[in-house]
């Protein structure tokens, strides 16, 4: 157990000051004042610090992404340590534009790894390509009988895709709506938008034409289609934006139009390839997910309030995303909180596991040999 003592509660709502009791992997009390003595008891003192929920990043190449420029190229897998250290306690990882040398049952591994380590961590099927490269040979089954498998993964609007048509995607989306009802899972199908002009014209299109629900089309990398992601938001539906330079600029343009159903990703440890007119590469970078905590900083200092900042990688993806027992600091959740000091990350805590205790990571496997 893990009482917290004296935090400044953010749940994403500012609550002031309370105390936290943790047992096991959940909230048991946030009350003013907690005095218990239990053998084993771990107290925190959270005086000066700012305490939220453990942040969620629903965009992540786990096991690496990359690969346009050669071999050489392959972008390595991301840490649990890095993970833990951008106050990250929920991801999702997904295949990117390498789904040949890649593939899900490797993902799904890594996921299952960063779980053991004390993460809470999901994954989407699939990757840039249609057909869908998936491990029981359908999106639905995978959803259905692989329990880290929550969506799948398609890209659009990319001189990289594989141009799917819109029937490719209708039937990708009821198959993986059939699949949530089933699994009570999100059952998403989580949209690469390129910089193409065509962005999400073929979702609207599925919205407009089929009973679909939009609450199973999530797109992703949508600062290059502002306007349409204004459209998609009063529709109802989830936009996320990727951390970049730009990105709080982004947001602050897209709150005004629905706060709820926005969130920001990092698309960590893929590859940020940089393109000439000809589509010819000319350079080469890579995501961190160290960029969550700084973009949500910037959003801040920017003029948007806490809460408002944090429910962009607290509350809004795990509604996006249908994970209910995250995102609030709130009895009967889960236990994954962050406790910040001037704006460092002191303690992370996930699931009740103390991953990052006084600014440093708990070990990883294989610290001394890699």
């Amino acid at each position: 157990m893990i009482l917290i003592k004296n935090a400044d509660i953010y749940q994403p709502e500012h609550i002031g000051i309370n105390d936290i009791l943790i047992g096991g992997e959940k909230i048991l009390a946030i009350q003013p004042k907690i005095d218990i003595s239990l053998e084993g008891l771990r107290v925190i003192d959270a005086e000066g610090a700012i305490v939220h929920p453990g942040y969620i990043d629903g965009h992540v190449h786990a096991i690496g992404g990359g690969g346009e420029s050669g071999m050489i190229s392959r972008v390595p897998a991301l840490t649990e340590k890095k993970i833990a250290a951008a106050g990250v306690t929920t991801i999702v990882g997904l295949l990117g534009t390498d789904g040949t040398t890649r593939s899900v049952r490797d993902l799904v591994a890594k996921i299952q790894g960063y779980k053991e380590w004390g993460l809470s961590a999901y994954c989407l099927t699939g990757s840039y390509q249609v057909p869908t490269k998936t491990i029981t040979g359908s999106i639905g089954d995978d959803i259905t009988f692989i329990n880290e498998i929550i969506g799948v993964k398609v890209a659009i609007a990319d001189h990289r895709c594989s141009f799917p048509t819109t029937s490719e995607l209708i039937r990708m989306a009821s198959e993986a709506r059939i699949a949530s009802l089933m699994s009570k899972k999100c059952g998403i199908v989580h949209f690469h938008v390129g910089a193409d002009k065509l962005g999400i014209s073929q979702l609207f299109e599925i919205i407009n034409t089929t009973p679909l629900p939009i609450k199973h089309l999530y797109p992703t990398h949508m600062g290059n289609h502002l306007d349409q992601a204004e459209e998609w938001l009063k529709l109802g539906g989830h936009i996320d934006i990727t951390c970049h330079d730009e990105a709080p600029n982004q947001v602050i343009k897209l709150l005004s139009t629905n706060q709820d159903n926005l969130t920001i990703s990092t698309d960590s440890n893929g590859s940020f390839p940089k393109w000439n007119e000809k589509r010819e590469i000319i350079g080469m970078g890579a995501g961190s997910i160290l960029e969550l905590p700084k973009t949500v900083e910037a959003i801040i200092d920017k003029g948007v309030d806490r809460t408002t900042a944090y429910k962009l990688v607290t509350t809004n993806p795990a509604k996006a995303l249908s994970f209910t027992s995250k995102g609030l600091l709130k009895v009967g959740y889960d236990a994954d909180i962050d406790i910040e000091v001037d704006g460092k990350l002191r303690t992370c805590i996930s699931r009740g596991n103390i991953l990052v205790d006084e600014y440093n990571a708990k070990p990883s496997m294989y610290d001394e040999c890699v």
